[in-house]
């Protein structure tokens, strides 16, 4: 039975993505996702786009919210439970992995002001860039504008609103540089 709900879910997910009408490679897996594709989204070859648990706590999402906004996924990265937020541009290389709770946000949502229009006005966005090999724990958070370095890894609950240079371990809120990453 478990298999039967397993590819029901598969076959949702690519029948939501080609309804969507999102570019994907070979090989995708996931279950439930929640899509919103105004722009342009397009995952490559061996992504695994999960929700746990099937959706009801952690849920991955895909969200471009303007017709010029991209979203670029490399190959082989795990997405588990993680929502994209894109007003502009989101490119992650291969071999990423994402852990449940993260969220990755190119813009700040809203602006800040008093004034009731200008709050309501589009927000400022920044491209969001994550290298290959980049691991991302659990309840991270990737604000606006960030660069960051193949090969490192943000720890879990972290706040990253800097570039992160390659090779390195990253946590805490603001995310500081607690070690450098070597072979």
């Amino acid at each position: 039975m478990k298999k039967i709900v397993k590819i029901f879910h598969l076959l949702n997910l690519h029948y939501k993505l080609k309804k969507h009408g999102v570019i994907y490679g070979k090989k995708l897996r996931g279950n439930r996702i929640s899509l919103k594709n105004i722009g342009n989204i397009q995952i490559g070859d061996s992504v695994s786009l999960n929700s746990y648990p099937d959706g009801d706590i952690y849920k991955t999402g895909l969200l471009t919210h303007y017709k010029d906004s991209i979203i670029v996924i490399g190959n082989n990265c795990n997405l588990n439970g993680t929502m994209i937020h894109c007003n502009s541009s989101v490119s992650i290389g291969s071999f990423c992995m994402f852990g449940p709770g993260t969220k990755i946000v190119d813009n700040d949502s809203h602006r800040v002001s008093t004034d009731i229009t200008e709050r309501r006005k589009v927000p400022k966005s920044n491209p969001i860039t994550i290298e290959d090999n980049v691991w991302i724990g659990m309840n991270s958070l990737v604000l606006k504008g960030v660069n960051i370095g193949k090969n490192s890894i943000v720890a879990a609950n972290s706040v990253v609103t800097k570039n992160v240079p390659e090779n390195v371990l990253v946590a805490g809120n603001p995310a500081k540089i607690i070690k450098a990453i070597t072979v």
